[in-house]
């Protein structure tokens, strides 16, 4: 893949400082602070692919970003003025259209959508999933179970109608493997119960 042609140099330590902000005073369900969710899927976009990618910026850039347009008030234009039409783009293609959830559902929706998504940006989206998969220990139960089957219907569907990178395959291998562990942990739990 040839290296993305940038409108501006992306200043990693300036895209943390922006998130960071935008995300000041938001937690996660474990009450962590918010922003220990994008440092976390750009860790894993970098263990995964950044380090073969000649755009690693950019992958790193837009998973710190990725919930930014989604969770904050924050624009696309802010995002593109700050760091870039290249980066604002891909967080915008990152970003999800709650009204749409609500109508068709959140797995049917993520489904549809990642499948037309560029390769870095389902990249990325996937890397997202990973980490919200690997945070489930401290969730309600309710929304854990929700994530796991959405997740199990969100790979079904993209490995019938889309053909993926040898990167995203890895991700998605390390995402059925941490289903696994989890499907695994509720056979033990119901084994302890008897």
């Amino acid at each position: 893949m040839p290296k993305i042609e940038l409108d501006r140099e992306i200043d990693l330590e300036e895209v943390l400082r922006f998130a960071t902000e935008k995300h000041k005073g938001q937690k996660r369900d474990d009450g962590r602070d918010y922003i220990t969710h994008p440092i976390r899927v750009a860790k894993i976009v970098e263990k995964f692919k950044a380090g073969t990618s000649i755009n690693k910026n950019v992958l790193i850039a837009g998973a710190l970003l990725h919930d930014t347009l989604e969770d904050t008030y924050t624009s696309y234009k802010e995002l593109c003025d700050k760091f870039g039409e290249v980066v604002g783009s891909l967080v915008l293609e990152l970003t999800n259209a709650d009204y749409c959830c609500k109508l068709v559902g959140k797995a049917l929706y993520l489904a549809e959508k990642m499948q037309y998504m560029t390769n870095y940006a389902l990249f990325i989206k996937l890397a997202d999933r990973y980490d919200n998969i690997c945070d489930l220990a401290n969730t309600k139960p309710e929304k854990k179970i929700r994530t796991i089957k959405d997740t199990y219907y969100i790979l079904d569907y993209l490995e019938k109608h889309r053909s993926m990178t040898k990167s995203q395959l890895k991700l998605v291998s390390a995402i059925k493997e941490k289903l696994e562990e989890y499907k695994l942990e509720e056979i033990s739990k119901k084994t302890e119960a008897k």
